[in-house]
């Protein structure tokens, strides 16, 4: 078997810093100049220790993030690291490490190798700034070293070229109760027919990326909660709603990002409660600053960006799934930011936080967003009506600033009832919160 690919060795408490790197790589995966291997292409029903030993005996270039936990991980320790290094040896495998956090690694054999950037500044400490030129020269070093991607072929003759008819998208379907292979397959027939990836950041005018958007297919649902499920309240009651395809955040607007408006308009920044910016959700800002930000944001990339509905809000955290939260029947504090002193059903007790933590840091949905339930509320564009009575698919406008705004998600400080799919609650548009954040939609044109 040919060494014919770049294999990437993570811990999986680094599976950000893994989603970070891999969209660095997309452009060259995209047009066949490497191919890319983590464990996240293993298929259900595949063994998946037969599939990383497949993918280790066909590594060119091996790229470790390391931390931490990737210098704890037995598994990593055993079954990655030593025939990565015996090919290093004896058939010139290439192997490049990529320091993501502060760990001891001097103490191991890891600094030996050439590190991607100095080790001394892992990505963790940078601005995203920052860390997206270290991760564009690191993806750079990657193409010199790797080989030429299997699945890059010549460019066939004109003459025996077939252009395909313009695809359509997935006719609307009712995704309630949908699995998430379902889901995902809905997902990539969507972003294919839009000719476009699943996931994306446009171009500001000063040439820095905007947030991290994904695809979302449109589809039916069932918008609230069952009568019989616990901790729900009278507000949530349930009926058909029907979603556009859209495309939402994949993470909720970090201070970074919010930053970079603030010092472009000139405006105060919001306060961090002395947790830190960087990476966190941004708090303390207002319904009026989300929609200022996403404004902005359109002017800068030529897109349409805006606050989700509260019908797109709960469709996307749903995703396809019908418990009381997108993991199932209850919630623990590995999978979210609560307050752990509370437990939801069969739930167990787990840590109290008591502040927000870095976006990514809990495992995605279905679609792939992360920390749709808890850290932080989130703004959402509806008017906020005990009755459903449709405002949950509008849109208010931004000059009134009378009514509350629906805000989803529960936070950090809440129980885990909050933070079921169909809670939600009513806030002041003009209110700042350290509870409080925004993930923001982009409309596609279709």
């Amino acid at each position: 078997m040919s060494r014919d690919q770049v294999f990437i060795s993570y811990s999986h408490k680094d599976k950000g810093w893994l989603e970070k790197l891999q969209t660095h790589l997309t452009p060259l995966q995209r047009d066949g100049t490497i191919s890319v291997w983590a464990d996240t292409a293993i298929k259900p029903g595949q063994i998946w220790k037969e599939e990383i030993e497949k993918a280790l005996a066909r590594a060119k270039v091996a790229v470790l993030l390391v931390s931490p936990e990737f210098l704890a991980s037995k598994f990593i320790y055993e079954n990655e690291l030593p025939p990565l290094l015996e090919a290093n040896a004896t058939e010139g495998l290439t192997i490049l490490w990529i320091p993501v956090r502060p760990s001891h690694y001097t103490r191991t054999v890891i600094a030996d190798y050439q590190a991607a950037h100095d080790p001394a500044k892992p990505l963790s400490g940078m601005s995203r700034t920052k860390q997206d030129g270290a991760l564009v020269e690191t993806v750079k070093k990657i193409e010199v070293v790797a080989p030429p991607s299997s699945l890059s072929s010549p460019t066939p003759p004109a003459s025996l070229v077939i252009t395909p008819a313009d695809p359509v998208l997935p006719v609307i379907q009712n995704i309630h109760g949908w699995s998430a292979q379902q889901v995902r397959s809905l997902q990539q027939q969507t972003a294919q027919a839009l000719k476009m990836p699943v996931e994306f950041q446009d171009a500001l005018k000063d040439g820095s990326q905007g947030p991290m958007m994904v695809v979302i297919p449109g589809g039916r649902f069932l918008m609230g909660s069952p009568s019989d499920e616990p901790e729900r309240r009278d507000e949530e009651r349930q009926h058909e709603v029907e979603v556009a395809s859209f495309a939402l955040g994949k993470y909720a607007v970090t201070f970074d990002e919010y930053d970079q408006f603030a010092h472009a308009m000139g405006q105060t920044l919001p306060k961090d409660g002395g947790w830190g910016r960087g990476w966190r959700p941004v708090i303390s800002v207002s319904w009026l600053n989300a929609v200022a930000y996403a404004d902005w944001l359109s002017k800068q990339t030529g897109q349409t960006y805006r606050l989700p509905t509260e019908a797109e809000w709960e469709y996307t955290c749903r995703a396809g799934t019908t418990t009381p939260f997108c993991f199932g029947t209850t919630i623990g504090t590995e999978q979210a930011n609560y307050d752990g002193n509370f437990v939801y059903g069969k739930g167990q007790k787990g840590m109290y936080r008591r502040k927000t933590v870095e976006v990514g840091q809990f495992p995605a949905n279905p679609w792939g967003l992360h920390d749709l339930h808890g850290n932080v509320w989130e703004w959402t564009s509806s008017e906020y009506d005990e009755k459903y009575g449709g405002a949950e698919l509008r849109a208010v406008s931004a000059r009134d600033s009378s009514s509350p705004r629906v805000l989803r998600g529960g936070s950090w400080s809440y129980g885990p009832e909050w933070l079921r799919s169909a809670a939600r609650r009513g806030g002041d548009p003009r209110g700042r919160f350290n509870i409080v954040g925004f993930r923001l939609a982009r409309t596609l044109t279709i």
